[in-house]
């Protein structure tokens, strides 16, 4: 015989209960089966809210009429329950009296009503049905709250019972309930529908209990917390002990029990989709491996301490000893010989009287000193690694402080069947997700906000969301972009943008606020945040320090950081260091090419970088590649170059050799050089006579001088020479240069073609002979392709 038991949500009205009266019909069809219930749908809640009115002497007569109308199935007759329910309720509201019993004949009308309708719908549908009350099968004594079945009465009560069963006839048992000595109602607890069936199961010995529930089986972290979680499809009794002493919903330790002692297997199914195969619990399990991450919420961290502690015999005996005598459970406990203190963890409701009663206890400890303080942390949580574990614990923990999240108590079980970690309960979304892709090494996500969505910033959005898949199958990683910021407006959704995010940006009503955007980061519970900075912004640089200390990673195309005050540039980094926190930023120099990455790898490795030097804007090596062979007038260069999205919207910024100057200050700090921007002597290509224009076009007023001057500087030029606006670091002079300068058109300078960057890096090692690296050195899609490669490297950190 099976038995089957259905969940309150499985019982709600219309598709739900249909579904079970299907699945009870297939099953019924093939074997013997018994049927255990919950009450149905929300009816537990109700019926609560029911008994809190009447002993407060309030009217229910209207919430009564919408309890009972939720219970109304067609051809039903409920009629007496109501009555009788109503009945009760009057007397309490009477009395006035709370009462721990009389509530629980007030939840007992939730299965009782339960199970008749169910037997009833299945009657109809010709199924020989009978209604069987708990109270009559299982009886319990109750001693401090504490309720314990006695097996003995129980086992014979119910095997009598089944004996006096027709063939065909399957029994519809109320679950949750059960009855004291004097016959009075007791309800069994948190999934105590769950105990009734397996208790059932066991005194029969049924062949399989099964467990129909809302969800597809047990699975490998909560969905509420992990999207990514995936089903079990097969556990041992062990380990779903241990998931269910470790919060899992679907699971209760005292339900296995009964099925660990007569071997009975446990399917838990989805009657919302009973095509799907569920999870099996049996002794054998599927073997070694992490099985799941699960959690427990709200629970408090107590801790003693002080010198009375070390090596002292009996504390831990009088702490159990004290919290028992209220009936306190401890859920972790953790204590070095070498340390003067001992912490562990209650449920959060226990706290305060824990406190109590150790106080009370060590009373004489306190005053003369040798317990400095018992002090209660609350707001915890605990995550649990269930499963035989290979290096799990490295794992957890190196993801846990990638992501700046506390760990206040670890407790490693000798049999190494779990891992505990304490954290604080906001972190707890956080945690879980990261502990869970940690050990499953599941899919790693990448939680991007992007300040800028402009030429680059905007190409590199719509790259990560045209690769996204690829780079999920190719590397594990998915990058979900949370954020977008321009100057003015923000958007933000935790589940990630899409294709559209443009249009949801241009309609969103939200002003950009920096503080807001970190304020929601944080709260977000989101994991591996990056910060993408492809704006040109000093001001937004300025925020870095506030961005690492938030425990996020940040990916810049954006200079600024990197070129203003040294100060800031050491700080930065002796933050990020501090932090644990990544900065990327390689198209600072060259855009996509693979150049400040070289250098790092040459200095680290203490060969000595003698002078670097190169063409390092894409848009003036275009400007001056084709400016010294066409028979063209500069202008109508520059425009060009501006038509192709090469230049700033302003060129002058390109023409003045700041940009060139800041890639100069960049690559000389990359090798431990202290320089700051005034220290570089910048040969601008803004003529003296036009450096006072105000904007761009009061420039170009004066195109035809400017034109002139170009030429006579062109006109200087011999045959196999051409302009080259070039940057120039010699490391022993500490010299940088920002100049135009002649190069012959056969040398590497000479001979790059289009917006090509070039860099030379003249070394102790290659002598004379440079190392070169030479490409594209401009572009919104070569530069975005930069700052998703730097992206891909933070993902590969995690």
């Amino acid at each position: 015989m099976k038995v089957l038991k259905f969940g309150g949500k499985s019982l709600s009205n219309g598709g739900p209960i249909g579904s079970v009266i299907n699945i009870i019909k297939k099953e019924a069809s093939a074997a013997a089966i018994a049927v255990v219930v919950s009450a149905r749908g929300q009816s537990t809640d109700m019926l609560l809210d029911l008994y809190a009115k009447a002993v407060k002497g309030e009217d229910f007569e209207q919430e009564l009429s919408g309890f009972m109308n939720l219970q109304h199935i067609h051809g039903i007759d409920l009629d007496p329950y109501y009555e009788e329910l109503k009945v009760v309720l009057q007397a309490l509201r009477l009395i006035g009296e709370e009462s721990v019993r009389t509530r629980d004949k007030v939840l007992a009308f939730g299965e009782v009503i339960s199970a008749q309708t169910v037997a009833g719908i299945l009657r109809k549908e010709g199924l020989e049905a009978v209604f069987a009350d708990a109270r009559k099968l299982i009886n319990v004594t109750v001693d401090s709250n504490e309720t314990t079945v006695d097996f003995l009465s129980s086992e014979k009560n119910t095997k009598a019972f089944f004996q006096s069963l027709k063939p065909n006839q399957i029994p519809v048992i109320t679950g949750f309930i059960a009855s004291d000595s004097e016959g009075k109602t007791v309800t069994l607890g948190r999934n105590g529908s769950n105990y009734t069936a397996t208790l059932i199961a066991s005194f029969i010995k049924a062949t399989e209990v099964q467990n129909w529930t809302d969800v597809d089986g047990v699975y490998t972290a909560s969905p509420k917390y992990v999207k990514s979680a995936q089903r079990i499809p097969h556990l041992s009794y062990r380990e779903a002990n241990e998931l269910a002493n470790f919060g899992a919903n679907v699971l209760h330790s005292k339900t296995i029990l009964p099925l660990m002692e007569s071997g009975i297997p446990l399917r838990v199914f989805n009657s919302f989709a009973p095509e799907s195969e569920g999870t099996l619990i049996d002794e054998k399990g599927a073997g070694k491996g992490i099985k799941a991450v699960s959690t427990i919420e709200e629970v408090s961290l107590v801790s003693l301490e002080g010198r009375g502690l070390l090596g002292k015999v009996g504390i831990d005996a009088r702490i159990f000893s004290a919290l028992s005598s209220r009936s306190i459970s401890v859920r972790l406990i953790s204590q070095a010989s070498s340390e003067r203190g001992i912490g562990f963890v209650v449920n959060k409701e226990d706290a305060a009287t824990a406190q109590e009663v150790l106080s009370a206890e060590f009373h004489d400890e306190l005053l003369s000193g040798d317990i400095s303080r018992i002090q209660i942390d609350s707001d915890k949580a605990i995550i649990a690694i269930v499963g035989r574990h290979n290096y799990a614990l490295e794992k957890a923990i190196y993801g846990l402080r990638r992501n700046r999240i506390w760990m206040y108590l670890i407790s490693n079980s000798i049999n190494g069947e779990h891992i505990s970690l304490v954290v604080d309960n906001k972190s707890l979304k956080k945690a879980v997700n990261v502990v869970h892709n940690q050990v499953f090494g599941a899919i790693k996500t990448l939680n991007l906000f992007a300040f800028g969505k402009g030429t680059v910033g905007g190409k590199l959005l719509d790259q990560i969301i045209e690769t996204g898949d690829e780079v999920v199958k190719r590397r594990n990683l998915k990058i979900n972009i949370v954020g977008v910021a321009d100057s003015k407006k923000m958007i933000f959704n935790e589940d990630g943008l899409g294709s559209n995010w443009k249009q949801e940006l241009g309609h969103s009503q939200e002003e950009r606020d920096f503080g807001v955007i970190i304020h929601r980061l944080k709260e977000s519970g989101l994991e591996n945040i990056v910060v993408a900075d492809n704006t040109s912004s000093q001001e937004l640089t300025e925020q870095y320090p506030e961005i690492v200390n938030s425990g996020f990673d940040i990916v810049a195309s954006n200079k600024k950081a990197n070129s203003i005050s040294y100060d800031f540039y050491q700080s930065l980094r002796n933050n990020l260091k501090k932090r644990g926190k990544l900065f990327y930023y390689e198209t600072n120099v060259g855009a996509g090419l693979p150049l400040i990455d070289t250098i790092k790898h040459l200095h680290n490795s203490a060969d000595k970088i003698k002078r670097i030097r190169g063409v390092f804007s894409g848009s003036l090596s275009y400007i001056f590649n084709n400016y010294s062979v066409e028979d063209k007038a500069f202008s109508t260069v520059l425009a060009e170059a501006k038509e192709k999205g090469l230049t700033e919207p302003d060129p002058r910024e390109d023409l003045s050799g700041t940009d060139v100057a800041r890639k100069l200050i960049i690559l000389a700090r990359e090798i431990g050089l202290q320089s700051e921007l005034e220290d570089v002597s910048i040969e601008s290509l803004v003529p003296e006579f036009a450096s006072n224009a105000k904007d761009y076009s009061e420039f170009l007023s004066k195109i035809e001088e400017i034109d002139a001057y170009f030429a006579q500087i062109k006109s200087s030029l011999k045959v196999n020479e051409v302009l080259r606006f070039t940057g120039d670091l010699e490391v022993d002079e500490n010299k940088l240069t920002v100049s135009l300068v002649k190069a012959d058109k056969n040398s590497p300078l000479g001979s790059i073609k289009n917006a090509d960057s070039i860099f030379e890096i003249f070394t102790e090692s290659y002598g004379t002979q440079p190392i070169v690296i030479q490409g594209a050195g401009a572009g919104a899609e070569v530069t975005a392709r930069g700052v998703y490669s730097d992206l891909l490297r933070i993902g590969g950190q995690y």
